[in-house]
């Protein structure tokens, strides 16, 4: 398959993306308290990617017909796009927190599964809700309280404590990583079995 063209809707939002992952690079380093610098930019990371990732899903819905395989390959490439741009600074910071290699690499996996499945996730909302309002509010509303409702109560399964407890080699990240990785499993299963006449332009 071609390398997709990025929609013009995604345009700015990519170069947003990028230049906050720059500045909340920036503010990790510069943060006096070294506990809350080793994990704040892993914070900010897997919360800007939640963003990004549901436009994507958003952005593909209206984007012209296509087949189901060739609009699955768009969203697998624009989630890996979105990974590939926050590459660089996960690098630069890997070297500062002195994070190891394999801790580096399940986290780009846990990054690539919750960016994916958070993308389904908008491309599912923009063909269900059809007002934008609410639909702003499900989608927003919705990815706060999974992220941090999660946290309140101490489950392992939130994007914010589960990138660093990969990223320090902690047990807790594991299970979430598995998780994400089978909810992704199950997405593409679920997109391959949807009736083709539903959701799909």
């Amino acid at each position: 398959m071609k390398i997709p063209v990025l929609p013009a809707a995604l345009v700015t939002p990519f170069h947003g993306f990028a230049i906050l992952c720059g500045a909340g690079l920036l503010a990790a380093l510069l943060w006096p308290d070294p506990l809350v610098s080793r994990v704040l930019f892993l914070h900010i990371l897997v919360f800007l990617q939640g963003i990004i990732s549901l436009q994507i899903g958003e952005a593909e819905y209206g984007y012209g017909p296509l087949s189901l395989a060739a609009r699955l390959w768009r969203l697998l490439f624009f989630s890996f796009l979105a990974l590939a741009l926050a590459l660089p600074f996960l690098l630069v910071y890997r070297a500062e927190t002195a994070a190891s290699w394999p801790s580096f690499f399940a986290s780009l996996a846990f990054l690539f599964a919750h960016g994916f499945g958070w993308t389904l996730v908008g491309y599912a909302l923009a063909a269900v809700v059809r007002w934008e309002g609410l639909r702003f509010l499900a989608k927003y509303g919705g990815f706060l309280v999974a992220s941090l409702l999660p946290v309140v109560f101490g489950w392992p399964v939130s994007g914010l404590t589960v990138l660093p407890a990969l990223w320090e080699r902690r047990g807790s990240g594991w299970l979430g990583l598995a998780l994400y990785l089978g909810l992704s499993g199950v997405g593409v299963i679920w997109w391959w079995k949807k009736p083709k006449r539903s959701w799909a332009k």
